[in-house]
C-alpha cells in the first residue's frame, strides 16, 4: 500500500511530464500505438469508474437543495461557451466545418472529473464540485449529442443514438456503478480500493493520451496557417471559459472563496478523453484535431488558474484562515 502511494504521489508530481511523454510516444510511433484505439472506450469506463470511487448519491441530493451554482456551471459549460465558439468559429472556418465541428464538440463536453483533485488541491468547495460532475456525468449522455446536433448538426453528419451509447459506456454507467459500490460497502469502496487503484487510473489516462495523439499525429506532420488558427481559438476559449467561471462565481453571484474556485476549475475544464473516443468514433478525422490537441496544454492551464486564484486577495485570506485552522488542530 506504502509503494502505491509513492508511486501515485510521483505520477502526480510528474503529471505534466508524463503527459507530454505520452503525447509525443502517440505522435511519433503513431502506426505501433493504434491498437490502443479500439480498446479506448474500455479503457477510459475504468478510468472513470476508479476517478468516481468515493462519491455518493448525496452529493446528488446536494443540487436539489442548492440547485443555482450547479445549474450555473452546467449552463456555462453546454450554453455560452459552445454558442461562442460557433460564432467565432463559423466565420473564420468557412472552407473547413469540421474544424468548428471539432471545437464545438471539445467545447460542449462535460466537464473533466480531474476536477475533483484539482478542486481537492485548492481546497475548494469538494461537495458543490461532486454535485456538478456527478450531474453532468449523468447527463452527458443526453447533452453532448443534443447539443452537437443543434449547434453543428446541419455541418456532419452524426450517429447521435451511437454516440450517447457510448457516453453511457464510458461514463454514466462506471459513474452509476462507482455510486452504487459506495452505497453497498458504506463508503469502505473508496477507503480501500481508490488508494490501490489511483496510480492505476493515472496509467490508464497515459494510455488514453497516447491512443488519442495517434489521431492528431497526421496533422502536426504538416502543419498549416489554418491549423495555427484552430489552436489559437482553441487556447483563448479554454482561457476564457477560466475566467467566465470566475468574474460570474466572483463578481455576479458572490460566492465564498472555496466556491468561486470550484466554479471556475469546473467550468475551464472538459472531459478532453471522453471528446477524443467520440472524435474518433463518429467524426471525421478532421473533427479530432482540436480534441486531441486539448490535452497538450490542459494540465499546464489548470496548473496556472489554481495558482492564480491562490494568489487573488480572496486566496490569500482562505491560506491564511487555513493555516490557522491547522495551527490550531495541531496543539
Amino acid at each position: 500500500m506504502e509503494k502505491l502511494q509513492k508511486i501515485d504521489r510521483f505520477l502526480s508530481d510528474k503529471i505534466l511530464w508524463f503527459t507530454i511523454a505520452s503525447l509525443l510516444l502517440g505522435i511519433f510511433f503513431c502506426q505501433t500505438f493504434s491498437v490502443l484505439v479500439p480498446v479506448t472506450p474500455l479503457i477510459f469506463a475504468t478510468m472513470t469508474f476508479i476517478n468516481t470511487l468515493g462519491c455518493n448519491f448525496r452529493q446528488l441530493g446536494h443540487v436539489v437543495t442548492h440547485p443555482v451554482p450547479v445549474l450555473v456551471i452546467l449552463a456555462l459549460l453546454h450554453l455560452v461557451v459552445p454558442v461562442l465558439c460557433l460564432v467565432i468559429c463559423t466565420p473564420l472556418f468557412p472552407d473547413n466545418p469540421l474544424f468548428t465541428t471539432g471545437l464545438v464538440l471539445n467545447f460542449v463536453l462535460p466537464t473533466g472529473v480531474i476536477s475533483l483533485m484539482w478542486v481537492t488541491i485548492g481546497r475548494g468547495n469538494l461537495p458543490l464540485c461532486l454535485s456538478a460532475l456527478l450531474l453532468d456525468t449523468l447527463l452527458s449522455p443526453l447533452l453532448v449529442p443534443l447539443s452537437m446536433k443543434l449547434l453543428v448538426g446541419s455541418m456532419v453528419v452524426m450517429d447521435a443514438s451511437g454516440m450517447m451509447k457510448d457516453l453511457l459506456f464510458m461514463v454514466a454507467l462506471p459513474a452509476t456503478l462507482a455510486l452504487l459500490c459506495h452505497l453497498i460497502r458504506g463508503g469502505q469502496a473508496a477507503e480501500h480500493w481508490k488508494p490501490r487503484l489511483s496510480p492505476f487510473s493515472k496509467l490508464l489516462m497515459f494510455l488514453i493520451i497516447i491512443s488519442n495523439a495517434t489521431g492528431v499525429a497526421p496533422f502536426l506532420k504538416c502543419v498549416t496557417p489554418t491549423l495555427l488558427v484552430v489552436i489559437a481559438v482553441l487556447v483563448g476559449l479554454s482561457v476564457f471559459s477560466y475566467l467566465l467561471g470566475w468574474f460570474v462565481s466572483h463578481h455576479l453571484m458572490r460566492l465564498d472563496f472555496p466556491s468561486v474556485q470550484t466554479v471556475t476549475i469546473t467550468t475551464g475544464i472538459r472531459n478532453i478523453s471522453a471528446g477524443a473516443v467520440l472524435a474518433a468514433q463518429y467524426f471525421p478525422p478532421d473533427v479530432l484535431f482540436p480534441v486531441a490537441f486539448a490535452p497538450i496544454f490542459t494540465q499546464i492551464m489548470l496548473a496556472i488558474a489554481v495558482k492564480l486564484l491562490r494568489n487573488t486577495k480572496a486566496g490569500r485570506a482562505d491560506q491564511a484562515s487555513w493555516e490557522a485552522e491547522s495551527a490550531l488542530t495541531s496543539q
